[in-house]
């Protein structure tokens, strides 16, 4: 009896060969969990850098339109402004010509127009180019006339035809100008250039 009890016992310590001894089915699972994670977490930050890229973009969408809001305000005021600047002019001239026995109510009405004008020019930063005896700029000043001066500098601003203006370092009008030049400057210019035909001919 007992060496069926041995025999027994020995058939229940048998394995079954489909039984995994050594663990190597938890051990792919594990492998399978880490590529997964890996796969998890490459998307992660896929989807971030996507995110971001998005985010920067979307700054500088508003800050284009942003600026280009802000420049399209600059142009509709500059339009508005210039043309205010010939109702100046025309307020100036008006000012300017008042006959002597005109009504002093008339004249002082036009007058305090034009200052209330200047007065919005000023709040808009709105500034008048002065000209007058300065060298000429091509920057704020156009040239209308030259005219030859003895007792000026060359390129020295004699006359000022039409005022200039100037707002935020941009100008809204050049003053328009006459400019002094050198006696005789046209004979200069021409021997000037003579002298440099000659000095071609001589060095061919």
């Amino acid at each position: 009896m007992n060496e069926k009890l041995n025999d027994d016992s020995n058939e229940n310590l048998e394995l079954d060969p489909k039984d995994d001894v050594s663990g190597s089915g938890d051990s792919d699972e594990l492998e399978f969990d880490k590529e997964h994670f890996d796969e998890i977490v490459r998307e992660k930050e896929q989807f971030r850098s996507i995110a971001q890229r998005a985010q920067a973009d979307l700054v500088n969408y508003r800050n284009r339109a942003t600026q280009e809001l802000e420049e399209a305000r600059r142009t509709v005021k500059f339009g508005l402004l210039t043309r205010f600047l010939a109702i100046a002019d025309d307020l100036s001239r008006a000012v300017d010509s008042v006959p002597d026995d005109a009504d002093q109510n008339w004249s002082a009405g036009i007058l305090l127009v034009l200052r209330n004008l200047e007065n919005i020019f000023e709040m808009e930063g709105v500034k008048k180019i002065n000209a007058l005896g300065t060298q000429f700029d091509p920057y704020l000043h156009e040239a209308l006339l030259y005219e030859e001066n003895e007792d000026a500098n060359e390129g020295e601003i004699m006359t000022v035809i039409q005022e200039g203006y100037s707002i935020n370092d941009r100008i809204l009008r050049p003053s328009r100008v006459v400019v002094a030049q050198s006696l005789n400057v046209e004979e200069t210019l021409a021997d000037e250039l003579k002298t440099d035909q000659v000095n071609e001919q001589e060095e061919d």
